[in-house]
């Protein structure tokens, strides 16, 4: 029996490739696979990928012409038979015990989803760092299981981020879902994670750190925004008009504000080309704000300090001649 399938999107991964697999090649928990997408890679990767199926037979190498990680990562679902999912980029790397230490807990508590902490290595300084959970744990109410709503002021938004790799899901609630990742450049997993977060009832976090999640990774797809802007705004319109179709935006409508007003101040500070940054200010005038009303909301509604302010100077202020 597979109790975990581990789903590896890969795009020109070979300086990172064989760490990312010898963490998972080497866990603790040996009944998983391990079900590799090879992304239309142009360089070592499908010879890496080759070498380690060819000695780990839970390896299956899936390929595809470039499409994208959303993509890839719904290729390998289709084909995986594990009771979990878990969801691994290639430039990251897992603890030896940690999907042991994730199966055990979702059994334990009938986890749809289990989340654990990170650590993030900064690739250009070459180290380790941790990451700062303080703001997260004001919505905590610490229980071994819950769903958003137990949260104060319901912030599944904000205790975690909607990324796919520091979590483990229960595979029968993600089809029943129906969700899939998007097929964006970058920002695909958002959607995917934040709507099944909104959606399942029973919730686990472990405060245990169990990935290393690489950053300042020059070339890849995350680090590309000025080159498909328009993905982390799409990411945004998907959650909240589906969160409306299914008639639970006003339990989630502070928490998904917030934390999309946050993500749009970073969002634009990390870009690098003005025009790019320009063209995304308008695009959130014109889309962002004429479909929430962010603007009608009064400054007690927002929990950063000075985010009301800085979104209210975004949309007022003239674009730049």
């Amino acid at each position: 029996m597979v109790k975990v399938s581990v789903i590896i999107p890969v795009y020109n991964e070979e300086q990172y490739l064989e760490q990312c697999l010898d963490s998972v090649c080497g866990q603790t928990l040996e009944e998983i696979e391990i079900i590799c997408v090879d992304d239309g890679s142009a360089d070592r990767s499908p010879q890496i990928l080759a070498e380690y199926a060819g000695k780990d037979s839970r390896i299956k190498v899936l390929t595809q012409k470039n499409r994208f990680a959303g993509t890839a990562r719904n290729h390998g679902m289709k084909y995986a038979v594990g009771e979990y999912l878990s969801f691994l980029d290639a430039d990251d790397y897992f603890a030896p015990d940690m999907l042991e230490k994730m199966y055990q807990r979702a059994e334990e508590y009938g986890a749809d989803v289990t989340v654990c902490s990170y650590v993030e290595y900064n690739e250009e300084r070459k180290e380790i760092c941790e990451v700062n959970r303080e703001f997260e744990e004001l919505f905590f109410r610490r229980k071994d299981v819950f769903s958003g709503r137990d949260l104060n002021c319901a912030g599944i938004f904000q205790i975690t981020k909607g990324w796919a790799w520091d979590k483990l899901f229960r595979a029968d609630f993600v089809r029943r879902s129906g969700y899939e990742f998007p097929d964006f450049r970058s920002s695909e997993d958002g959607f995917f994670v934040y709507m099944l977060l909104t959606g399942a009832e029973r919730i686990s976090y472990m405060d245990d750190v169990f990935i290393t999640h690489r950053v300042n990774v020059q070339g890849s797809l995350s680090d590309s925004k000025d080159k498909d802007w328009m993905s982390g705004l799409k990411m945004w319109l998907m959650i909240g008009r589906e969160l409306k179709g299914r008639g639970m935006y006003p339990v989630y409508e502070q928490s998904f504000l917030n934390e999309l007003v946050y993500f749009l101040s970073w969002y634009l500070e990390s870009m690098h080309n003005p025009e790019s940054a320009e063209n995304c200010r308008d695009a959130v005038r014109k889309m962002i704000e004429q479909e929430f009303g962010i603007l009608s909301y009064g400054e007690e509604f927002f929990w950063g300090d000075g985010l009301s302010d800085w979104y209210r100077n975004l949309i007022h202020s003239e674009r730049e001649k």
